[in-house]
């Protein structure tokens, strides 16, 4: 066989191959991997064809390679115009230019025409036309690309294309007498096989990928040419064993093709392209860093330090689940400010994107699927609304990937960089470096969480035994005081004596609260959870501080949702929650002021987000006070155990209401600031799965405590029918 032979058995095999190794991949781009294999067939069809003409006169195969040749044009218009998405009205017309060409040829193919002189040049002039026009559109589009690393990506792919077509037309002139060495099918291969690395990284490929590629496959070309080269030199004279050989030298490069190819790949990195090698070489350490780690701001603190110090990144940010409530808090980054908190409705898109399995969302990604859902015609495709919802929150957070930080079946934060100087500045090995530390990052949160349950588990044991032996040592020496000081009787004992006597008995009084509230506090909080009216525990709160009297210049209003689910709570605990915020919003108005009580329904629409944040849907209830504030100092202090800012406080109230919520499953937060009033927040999940009732009479036949921000309408009520068996004894005891 002479060298053209030769040329297209391989262009024809290679080709078939690659099409068989697309359709077994995994689908990853859908319609272009599909275009892709139909336009591998097509060109193998056609060397093939070619291969077979070259060695049988029969006029079969040249038909065959004129209809499947005719074919190339439409399944490269096709294919070129899926990748890239290109304007539909432009790759439409290029498309039915390339149907023409393919009718037109299998007309000529299967009709007479065939034999008619320079009807197969004709065709091969209108396919190699139609090919011109398909890249000339390419090269519109790069010339419309705005990012410069897209038109280098693109121009590379032009390049190879515009490679391929000249030196196959340039081997059909070669057939009609002109000398010129068959190299069309070696370009043509070449080129399909970088269009099989394009679809494998569902992304064009830059410069290093390229060259690394190039290496390896010139590498292992080198290799086995050695290796069956020096077989066949060694066996010419005994032809028997040559099979044998060549089977255990195939075994040979197969193992060795890996490391090889890793390595070659690694050099030229190293060589030509050092700030990339760098980078994924810092990563590497980082994931050494971070496994010892065990605290979440030291987690993002090395992280953000990594990349900052690759100078690969303007911008880098790590966001982590907030505690208080729906959202996500910043905890470090590099580079300008991003927003400071994310909350769960701007989030709703990413948590969507990692519920499906996303691992690394890239903006330009996300900009080139909505440019191809804009560019569809019909209605409007659902898809647009989280992606456009997906890049106003990386956004925010001045990301240009994103890498969902996930444990369990929870999204704990989110991991952000961003080169701006450059779009699309990383490349595929640099990504799967970047997932594998986000994926280190998540495991730190995930043992965090655990570390700090542990934590505390330990903390309360320790409390429960020390109040234990506390409560005993304490109060019986108070009861002896105390009832001494009773038996001097305070009230009939006159003057500063008298006086001496009542600060006895008070100060005891005080004391054995502090033992109580101390005892309260060590103790496992035992919540009997069940769908309770949250508007039915607020206005007995309020009914019971009334009850007690309310010190004079204090107003209490009531803004209750009449559309107000019922939430999964213990009613008694929620009690003891609800007096001791009023308590606090009463006290820290000491000059008189409003107390303003909310109850707020929940998103109903938010429940697959709200889920993958903190649990089910949640229902609000906020205290909001006119009084002094909160320093910032002290708001960041008030939830821990014995910390307190009263001359006659425990610090253990505020405490023990944080402890009660988040045995609810719930959270509590504050917003203050001083001078201007302080609001508590107690989130609460929803029991969705029940519906809430109109407006009504209670059990008891009196009316309902009103909505006075609405004008006396009354507040929504659960339907006691609905109630579990245990809550309505519990009500009916109440009674």
């Amino acid at each position: 066989m002479d060298i053209r032979t030769q040329v297209s058995l391989l262009a024809g095999v290679v080709s078939f191959a690659l099409a068989g190794s697309t359709f077994l991949r995994p689908q990853g781009r859908g319609g272009a991997r599909v275009l892709f294999a139909l336009l591998s067939l097509s060109l193998g069809a056609w060397y093939i064809a070619d291969f077979l003409a070259l060695l049988s006169s029969r006029p079969l195969w040249p038909r065959l390679g004129l209809a499947a040749g005719s074919l190339v044009p439409l399944a490269a218009a096709s294919f070129l115009g899926e990748l890239l998405a290109l304007r539909r009205p432009v790759a439409a017309r290029a498309q039915e230019a390339a149907t023409g060409v393919a009718v037109v040829g299998l007309a000529v193919a299967a009709t007479p025409l065939f034999r008619v002189p320079f009807a197969e040049g004709a065709v091969a002039v209108l396919a190699f036309g139609s090919l011109a026009a398909t890249l000339f559109l390419v090269f519109e589009h790069r010339r419309a690309a705005l990012a410069i690393r897209e038109r280098e990506r693109l121009f590379y792919l032009l390049a190879g294309a515009a490679t391929a077509v000249l030196v196959s037309g340039l081997d059909f002139i070669a057939r009609l007498g002109h000398p010129w060495p068959t190299l069309g099918g070696v370009a043509t291969v070449l080129y399909l096989f970088f269009l099989a690395q394009t679809l494998e990284r569902d992304r064009l490929l830059d410069l290093p990928e390229l060259l690394g590629k190039a290496a390896s496959i010139s590498a292992l070309g080198l290799m086995l040419a050695l290796v069956y080269g020096g077989i066949g030199y060694w066996l010419k004279d005994r032809p028997g064993l040559f099979l044998f050989n060549t089977v255990i030298a195939s075994f040979v490069v197969l193992s060795l093709y890996e490391p090889l190819r890793a390595k070659v790949e690694e050099w030229v990195v190293v060589s030509l392209f050092r700030e990339r090698f760098e980078l994924i070489r810092q990563l590497g350490e980082l994931r050494g860093r971070l496994s010892p780690v065990l605290s979440p701001p030291e987690m993002a603190g090395l992280a953000c330090a990594a990349l900052e110090s690759s100078r690969r990144v303007t911008h880098t940010s790590v966001y982590l689940l907030a505690e208080d409530r729906p959202g996500f808090r910043l905890l470090d980054h590099r580079g300008p400010n991003p927003v400071p908190f994310l909350d769960a409705g701007a989030a709703r898109g990413l948590l969507a994107a990692a519920s499906g399995g996303e691992r690394a969302l890239l903006s330009e990604v996300v900009d080139r699927r909505l440019a191809e859902i804009a560019r569809a015609a019909g209605s409007p495709d659902p898809e647009a609304a989280r992606l456009e919802n997906v890049k106003a929150a990386m956004g925010k957070m001045r990301a240009g990937i994103t890498f969902p930080l996930v444990g369990g079946d929870r999204v704990l934060g989110f991991w952000n960089l961003w080169d701006d100087r450059v779009p699309e500045a990383y490349g595929s090995d640099e990504i799967a470096a970047m997932i594998e530390v986000a994926e280190q990052a998540a495991a730190v949160l995930e043992s965090s969480q655990l570390f700090e349950r542990m934590k505390e588990r330990d903390r309360l044991a320790a409390l429960g035994e020390m109040a234990a032996g506390l409560a005993h040592e304490i109060r019986n020496p108070l009861g002896a005081i105390k009832g001494a000081a009773q038996y001097l009787h305070p009230r009939e004992t006159a003057g500063h004596d008298g006086e001496l006597l009542s600060v006895i008995v008070e100060e005891v009084d005080r004391l054995n609260g502090v033992v109580t509230e101390f005892l309260d506090y060590s103790r496992p909080v035992k919540s009997q959870l069940a769908p309770t009216d949250v508007n039915e525990v607020v206005a007995r709160t309020v009914k019971l501080l009334q009850s007690q009297g309310v010190r004079e210049g204090i107003a209490i209003e009531l803004r209750l949702s009449a559309d107000m689910p019922p939430a999964i709570g213990d009613a008694e605990q929620l009690k003891q929650v609800f007096i001791n915020l009023a308590l606090n919003a009463i006290q820290a108005m000491p000059r008189g002021g409003t107390l303003t009580i909310l109850t707020v329904e929940p998103a109903w629409r938010f429940a697959d987000v709200a889920r993958k944040l903190r649990g089910p849907d949640l229902v609000e209830i906020r205290f909001r006070d006119t009084g002094e504030g909160i320093s910032p100092e002290a708001r960041d202090r008030i939830f821990i155990p014995f910390y307190t800012t009263k001359e006659k406080g425990t610090g253990l109230g505020l405490a023990i209401v944080q402890r009660i919520v988040k045995a609810h499953n719930g959270s509590i937060s504050v917003d203050s600031e001083p001078g201007h009033g302080t609001e508590f927040v107690v989130r609460l999940p929803a029991a969705t799965d029940l519906t809430p009732v109109p407006a009504g009479r209670p059990e008891t036949g009196e009316p309902l405590l009103t909505d006075l921000a609405a004008g006396g309408r009354p507040a929504g009520r659960l339907d006691p029918a609905r109630l579990p068996r245990r809550e309505r004894q519990r009500r009916k005891r109440s009674r």
